[in-house]
């Protein structure tokens, strides 16, 4: 059949895509008219799932360039070759809101990489700050809850989100990141990523580091303020959006210099603090970047939904090389991720084209919805007798077996002995006396309305971390910091 004509989703040629088929010219409506229906049926259900977290955001093909033999460190054969360019298709997102809100909003961005390697799919899960809210996924239900809208009123309502952090402490190193000039990237162009949770690399001898993923845009990440970003939005509110596929069609490629911290497993006690904790840095004295590649996005996807939409990260989906670490964030994440792909997309999303492997799926499981694939034979169990079939593989990929935990107690750690004010007490003090001022202005707007008693915590935490952060804060709502002291240091005693 000519391909240029319409025709119904069991393929026959449609004469007539406009007009609906009725009894004479002004009488009622068939229901025999399958066109009308396959085509009010199918766009009732255009839409999927929205992602509970991440929604809004865009995405885009490109390439990693390896740039140095990353062969001592890990196996995996995309980072072991100067030069070897791999696929990829990465896909930028705010955090809290919706899909049709405000790409300028003060909030998290997420930057995720899908790498179509030969040895399969690796997705690398980023965000645009070094660090996160909490330790543990346990939390990030209630983290989501509390940063969404209310569920009385569907509107963001202060009280709720500050009374949550004011009851963990640990989420004040990310609250100081994102109500400093950090909070609001300019574009997804010029937006830094960092993996936060530390992964396993492994080399040929079994030997394992840990790492950290950066990427660093060329020509150096750059910020809104307030102010700036409220001018944006009055006449759009898809600023980042537009500024990628603008950018990539003019061809001025958005490009990111690619880094990471390695640690070897001998040096776990390298910081005064657990390494996997996901709101720490890694100090750079202690390890240092190297650069391992470059990062290039020079292709707009043919179709938003298809690709930006339908694309599906899992952070456990690895290459030999790379494991996931002992992350409490990260081991909660490896079934979130995978679990919202299978509610979103159903239980076949791997075959969706933005997320098959280069080199194709291959094993013995079948069926379930939307199932793409063509099955043949009667061989659909492993282990069978026909060598011509998937076998598993000779090769030993993982460091399985090398590691073991031994003598330790089961237990639900709360992980309470971290230091949560140090670094935040560094960061402070890193900023200039304008960025301060800045920091100090934003959470002063965001803390209006709150209960005095939420503030007067909030003071207190800010005081822990530098005195003149916590002072400068209470002088704003024209508390008594030795007052808020004293009760806290109390409560604690």
């Amino acid at each position: 059949m000519d391909n240029q004509h319409i025709t119904n989703n069991y393929g026959r040629a449609v004469e007539n895509d406009i007009s609906s088929l009725t009894v004479g010219e002004l009488g009622p409506t068939l229901i025999q008219d399958t066109q009308l229906i396959q085509k009010l049926a199918h766009f009732n259900r255009e839409r999927i799932p929205e992602r509970v977290a991440f929604a809004r955001g865009a995405g885009a093909f490109g390439y990693f360039e390896a740039e140095n033999n990353m062969k001592q460190f890990t196996k995996a054969a995309f980072l072991n070759q100067k030069g070897k360019r791999t696929k990829v298709f990465v896909r930028f997102s705010t955090f809290v809101l919706n899909q049709g809100s405000s790409e300028v909003v003060r909030d998290l961005r997420g930057f995720n990489i899908k790498f179509y390697t030969e040895d399969g799919n690796y997705d690398l899960i980023n965000i645009h700050l070094p660090v996160f809210y909490v330790r543990d996924a346990m939390r990030i239900p209630d983290l989501l809850h509390a940063l969404k809208p209310s569920p009385v009123t569907n509107l963001i309502v202060p009280e709720r989100t500050w009374q949550y952090f004011s009851l963990l402490p640990e989420t004040l190193h990310t609250l100081t990141y994102l109500y400093s000039r950090y909070g609001i990237p300019t574009n997804y162009c010029k937006m830094e990523g960092h993996s936060v949770c530390a992964y396993k690399w492994i080399n040929e001898n079994d030997d394992v580091y840990y790492v950290k993923y950066h990427f660093i845009p060329v020509g150096g990440a750059t910020y809104l303020t307030k102010q700036e970003a409220q001018e944006i939005q009055k006449n759009t509110s898809a600023s980042a959006t537009n500024s990628l596929y603008t950018q990539i069609e003019n061809k001025q490629y958005p490009k990111w210099e690619v880094y990471v911290q390695l640690l070897e497993e001998k040096n776990l006690d390298a910081f005064p603090f657990h390494p996997f904790d996901p709101t720490k840095i890694w100090n750079e004295e202690v390890t240092p970047m190297v650069k391992i590649g470059t990062l290039t996005l020079d292709s707009i996807p043919d179709n938003f939904f298809e690709y930006s939409e339908q694309v599906a990260f899992d952070p456990g989906s690895f290459v030999p090389g790379i494991e996931a670490s002992e992350s409490k964030l990260l081991q909660g994440l490896l079934f979130a991720y995978p679990d919202a792909n299978r509610y979103r997309l159903g239980i076949n999303y791997p075959y969706l084209k933005v997320n098959l492997p280069l080199n194709g799926i291959h094993n013995y499981q079948q069926n379930g919805k939307m199932d793409i694939r063509t099955q043949k034979g009667e061989i659909n169990f492993y282990p069978n007798h026909n060598e011509n079939l998937p076998q598993e593989t000779k090769k030993s990929h993982d460091s399985e077996g090398k590691s073991f935990i031994k003598g330790v107690v089961i237990a639900r750690f709360k992980n309470e002995y971290n230091d949560n004010f140090e670094q935040v007490g560094e960061l402070f003090r890193s900023l200039s006396e304008e960025e301060q001022n800045i920091l100090i202005e934003n959470l002063t707007n965001a803390l209006q309305g709150v209960s005095r008693n939420i503030v007067e915590q909030m003071v207190y935490y800010f005081y822990s971390a530098d005195t003149d952060y916590g002072q400068r804060i209470a002088d704003r709502f024209n508390l008594n910091l030795q007052t808020i002291i004293l009760k806290y240091d109390q409560a604690l005693n």
